[in-house]
Order: structure tokens, then C-alpha cells, then sequence
């Protein structure tokens, strides 16, 4: 098959008129459009908190074990097959708004390459394939328009129909439609910056929202995207752009971060993020995916997402149809029922003043005049009456429920021996909300928050490994001390000795002289378990051939890493699990600031454990 053939049927323009029409928007863009401040560019995504995400367009699942067609075969004729007849951008719409969405991230390109707009630059696209023949993006723009309602597009950077997307830069392999050994990926870079340039010139995007970067991961690649140039044109429109730009976790270029695909971080890790995650175990619609999450573990992500300052994008995969299915919308009107009453506690809220793990809920807040609201997001509403709070500096003005605005009696003490304050605040004994209950509170100025890994309400200590300090077997120069200060939260990072791992966990974490230590406070003396919390696949047996020692309080407790539980991570997609492992038992005898350190004992030659997190589980208090 020659160059010429692989290009049939791709290009509409002739190459003049191609530049041409690449000139005027080029003079357009310059003319018109006045680039923003990177604050007033984010001030929206600040504001809005939850979104839709919609994945959308041809697939060929129904093909995909037609052996006698080629990948190209099987999407090429999935596309002419391709007719949503019952599409209807206006109530696509209406669930979102219906459900206290305030955007919507469609899927204009994903790694098969088509395109659900009428692009100029190709007619791989929905106008010149398919039998449905209307411009799925423009009708969703103009619903999106009429109810004020912001538009994104999700835009693969991976394309496997492409001619000169060479598959060296493929995300996933064996994918690729037509593999084209003399493929020049400069020239697909230029034909995706186009695409990307066409899309915000028609459209004005609020966002892009990158993906399939992976093949362009290498440092030594990444300047093949341009990014720079891309951001900059991005920019020029009002558009911003998501870290999967080129895995740019650090945000050299992008704006914001995308977390792994169904991951939240444990704590506030400092920058602007936003969490994407499923109702199901799905992107796209698959008739027997009936693994669907309660509403009120979706609110429960969403409270959790704002409290560590992030914006939580929710999945909905449509039917070949083109419906929303009823499983979907109606959890999504539930929690936009929920944000009704309770918006103020997300919309336009800042995350809260505590930046690590609160284990009951989440804590977000907002500045009113001189004052601040702290608003306490409850998931697990005390039954007793009475509600605990750790660390809080602030002269407490008012406490009240934040739908009824019934007041509620409170009291602060200083706990001289734990060096915090104590808020004690009088709730009804039954939650007032079944899924989550905001208690708020009008504190004297600005908040003011102990930043220590703090024990919480149930007595369990969470010591997250991200916030670990890293002892290495030897000194490597100029590695930061915390995997946190890496500040790489997507992808595993290669080095020496222990480092960030996948899923937000430590690893390389194996040998004997390394270990990782944690500064935190107890409130409560009294009798721990010491467990280490491990990632391990569902449905993988966990097997540790090393032995790790704990050091806390002057007692050391030495084990295997011997299963004993495997637990649930809502802040992590459900095929990743947490394997909890305990050491032994201490008892802590005073409260207080204390240090515990997780050293390697013995060497792990066969398996490297990524650990998550060190728990202290209460056995008994002293009172």
C-alpha cells in the first residue's frame, strides 16, 4: 500500500486551501481574542466543581472478534453503521443541569481518531461517514449556550487512524488501523493543531481536555507536541488545558491536573485538579456493565473532590441510540437534589483549611467579609449527638445545620496535653441528610487549622504515604524528601531508592536500611494495631517475601506483610483494592506530637510492595 492510498479519503483540502483557511484563523484569532490571566482563565473551573464528562461516538464493539477484519475494517464500518437517532443535545443538557453540573467535557476525537464535529481537515468524521450525517458538537454547543451550561472537548493526542500517526507513539499497541512504516508524526502534530485551532475557533471551548498522550511520556519526545505553541494557542481563546497535554504532572505547561482515571488523592496536594471517574466500570456504553455505584458514593467522591480543592468530572457513556441511560440520570438527579439545597457547600468553595484526610467527610470554605463559613461535609454522621472537631484555631462565631439553619450548641477547649483545640459541637442524633449532612460554621477571620497528620474522630491514624519522609539506604542528591514533593501524581516516577509508585503509593521500598517516617499527633492515648496498607489488583493474591519493622512511642513491632483484609479505596478505580497488614500492637500512653517510622527488616527479593498508607487502629483508648 503506498503513502498515496493511506491518505485517501482523509484529506478534504487541497494543500493551498488548507493554509489558507489556516491563515484567516490565524488573523482571526489574532484580532479578536484577548488572551486572560491565568487566574481569570481558572476563576470558572474554581467556581464550578462538577461536571459531566461524556464519552460518545463510533465503536466497534459488536466486531471486535470479527477475526476476518482488520482493526481499520471494523471502526470504518461501525462508522457508516453510526446513526443515534434518538440524540438530543437538549436533554443531554438538561440531565446535566438537573444534576448541579455546571460543564460538560464531550468526547470530540477519541483514539480512533473520528471525529464527532464536521471538520474541514479530514473527512474521517461524522458529516462525510455516517448514515446520521449532523454535527454532533455545533447542536451540543448551542444547547450548552442556551441553558449556560460551559463546553470542553475531550481531544485524544493518540490517533490510530491517522496516516502518519506513527504506532513508535501509540498508547496502546496493536490497535493501530493501518500501521504506516514511513509515517512522518511531525505532520500529524500539524494536522492536530489544526483540528485543536478548529475546534476553538467554531466552538470556544472552556477546556481541552487531553488524553492518549502516553506514547509522547520521554522527556525527549515531548517537545514534539509542541506543547508550548499548543498551550499558547489554547490560551489565546480563553481555553485551558488538562496535564494529559504530555503527562505534564507538574504543570510546566498545562493548567490543571487530571488525576488517574477514577483516582482522588488521599490529601491537598497543592495544585488545581480534577478527578474523572465512572458510575460504572465504563467509559462507554456496554449494556452489561451493571456494576453501578450508589448515588451516595457519588456524593460522597464529590464532597471528598472539593474538600482537597478539586473539580470532580462525572462519566456518562450514551447508547448507541444516543440516550443517557436511566441508571445514569437518575443518580445524577439525585445528587444534583442533593446540590440544591447544599450547593453553597461546593460552588465557588475553596478547599478546606486542614490538608490531609478527615475520615468522617471533608471540610470546604469561603470567605464571607472578614469572616469565613467552614462548611462540614458529614458522610459518617455521629449517632451520639456529638461531633468532634481537631484543630481548629478560630473563635467560632455561629454553628448551624446549612439546610435548615437550625443553630447548634458548641464548645472549644484546649487540649493542653494533645496541643490542639477541641470543638465540640451538640448535632441531632439521626443525620438530617441520607447521603451527606453540612454542618456550618461563621469562624472569626481567616481559618486557621493544625497542618499535622491528625487522629481523627473514630480514633483511627491515617499516615498517608505521599506525605512520608523518605530515608534512603544512601544519600541521592537533590531528591526531594516526600514523594508529595515530587509532584507527579499520575505517573510512576523511575529512580533511585524509594520513590512516587503507581496510584498514588511508595515504592522501591525493598531493602534493608531504607524506611519512611511520619510526624502526627495523637488526641487519645491508648492501644493501636499497626497496619500497612499495600496496593494489590482485584483479584490478584497478595504475596510479600520481605518483613517490615514499625518503631512509635519507643515500642517496635516486626512482621511480615501477612494479609489480613482486603479493603475498598473510594478514592481509587475499584480494580486496585487496599491490603491491610498488620505488624503488631503498641500502646501510646501520652497524646501529643509523636514520630512512627516503617523501616524494611528483612529483604524483599521477589516482590515490591507499594504501600499506600501506615494505620494505627484503635484497640482499646484510655479514657
Amino acid at each position: 500500500m503506498t503513502k498515496r492510498s493511506l491518505c485517501k479519503g482523509f484529506v478534504k483540502l487541497s494543500p493551498s486551501a488548507l493554509l489558507g483557511w489556516i491563515g484567516v484563523i490565524l488573523l482571526v484569532n489574532a484580532c479578536a481574542v484577548q488572551a486572560e490571566s491565568p487566574n481569570e482563565r481558572m476563576d470558572w473551573f474554581h467556581e464550578t466543581k462538577f461536571g459531566m464528562f461524556i464519552h460518545f461516538g463510533v465503536t466497534a464493539q459488536g466486531r471486535l472478534q470479527n477475526n476476518k477484519m482488520t482493526p481499520g475494517e471494523k471502526y470504518e464500518a461501525a462508522a457508516r453503521e453510526f446513526n443515534p437517532i434518538d440524540f438530543d443535545a437538549k436533554e443531554w443538557v438538561r440531565i446535566a443541569k438537573d444534576g448541579g453540573m455546571k460543564y460538560i467535557v464531550f468526547t470530540s476525537k477519541h483514539h480512533d481518531g473520528f471525529c464527532n464535529w464536521d471538520s474541514a481537515l479530514t473527512d474521517w468524521d461524522i458529516m462525510d461517514q455516517t448514515v446520521f450525517k449532523r454535527d454532533i458538537i455545533a447542536e451540543l454547543a448551542e444547547a450548552c449556550k442556551a441553558e449556560g451550561i460551559r463546553l470542553g472537548f475531550y481531544y485524544s493526542i493518540a490517533d490510530w487512524h491517522h496516516p502518519e500517526y506513527h504506532t513508535d507513539y501509540s498508547n496502546r499497541s496493536g490497535f493501530h488501523y493501518r500501521p504506516n512504516p514511513d509515517a512522518d508524526i511531525t505532520k500529524y502534530i500539524d494536522y492536530m493543531h489544526g483540528q485543536l485551532r478548529e475546534l476553538c475557533e467554531r466552538y470556544q471551548p472552556c477546556l481541552i481536555w487531553f488524553d492518549g498522550s502516553a506514547g509522547f511520556r520521554d522527556s525527549a519526545r515531548k517537545p514534539l507536541i509542541r506543547p508550548q505553541e499548543l498551550v499558547d494557542m489554547l490560551h489565546a481563546y480563553g481555553t485551558v488545558s488538562n496535564s494529559r497535554i504530555c503527562d505534564d504532572d507538574t504543570l510546566q505547561y498545562a493548567d490543571y491536573l487530571t488525576m488517574g482515571d477514577n483516582m482522588v488523592p488521599a490529601g491537598n496536594i497543592g495544585v488545581d485538579f480534577e478527578a474523572a471517574g465512572t458510575m460504572n466500570e465504563s467509559w462507554h456504553f456496554k449494556a452489561r456493565d451493571e456494576e453501578w455505584k450508589p448515588a451516595g458514593e457519588l456524593l460522597t467522591r464529590l464532597v471528598d473532590i472539593a474538600g482537597k480543592g478539586g473539580n470532580y468530572l462525572l462519566n456518562v457513556g450514551p447508547t448507541g441510540k444516543g440516550v443517557i441511560p436511566d441508571a445514569s440520570a437518575s443518580r445524577i438527579k439525585t445528587m444534583g437534589d442533593w446540590l440544591e439545597k447544599n450547593g453553597a457547600a461546593i460552588y465557588g468553595a475553596k478547599a478546606g483549611p486542614h490538608p490531609h484526610t478527615l475520615g468522617w467527610g471533608s471540610i470546604t470554605q469561603r470567605k464571607v467579609g472578614e469572616n469565613t463559613t467552614l462548611y462540614l461535609n458529614v458522610v459518617d454522621w455521629p449517632k451520639n449527638g456529638t461531633f468532634h472537631l481537631y484543630g481548629l484555631n478560630n473563635k467560632i462565631l455561629n454553628a448551624s445545620l446549612l439546610v435548615s439553619g437550625n443553630p447548634l450548641a458548641f464548645e472549644s477547649k484546649f487540649n493542653a496535653a494533645a496541643g490542639l483545640n477541641v470543638l465540640t459541637i451538640t448535632v441531632p442524633k439521626t443525620a438530617p441528610d441520607p447521603y451527606v449532612s453540612v454542618i456550618a460554621l461563621t469562624l472569626e477571620g481567616a481559618a486557621s487549622m493544625d497542618q499535622a497528620l491528625l487522629q481523627q474522630r473514630d480514633g483511627v491514624v491515617v499516615l498517608d504515604g505521599y506525605q512520608a519522609t523518605i530515608h534512603d539506604k544512601e544519600f541521592v542528591p537533590n531528591k526531594p524528601r516526600r514523594p508529595v514533593d515530587f509532584r507527579m501524581f499520575t505517573v510512576p516516577l523511575k529512580g533511585d531508592g524509594i520513590m512516587p509508585d503507581r496510584a498514588m503509593t511508595v515504592g522501591g521500598f525493598n531493602k534493608v536500611g531504607q524506611a519512611l517516617s511520619w510526624d502526627f499527633k495523637l488526641i487519645e492515648p491508648g492501644t493501636y494495631e499497626v497496619a500497612v496498607v499495600s496496593l494489590v489488583a482485584k483479584g490478584r493474591a497478595w504475596k510479600a517475601d520481605g518483613r517490615m519493622r514499625a518503631t512509635v512511642a519507643g515500642q517496635s513491632v516486626e512482621n511480615e506483610l501477612h494479609e489480613r483484609q482486603r479493603l475498598e479505596n473510594l478514592g481509587m478505580p475499584s480494580k486496585l483494592k487496599d491490603s491491610l497488614s498488620v505488624l503488631g500492637t503498641v500502646t501510646i500512653g501520652a497524646p501529643g506530637m509523636h514520630t512512627l517510622t516503617l523501616e524494611v527488616s528483612s529483604e524483599f527479593a521477589h516482590s515490591n510492595p507499594s504501600i499506600r498508607s501506615v494505620m494505627l487502629l484503635p484497640v482499646s483508648r484510655e479514657k
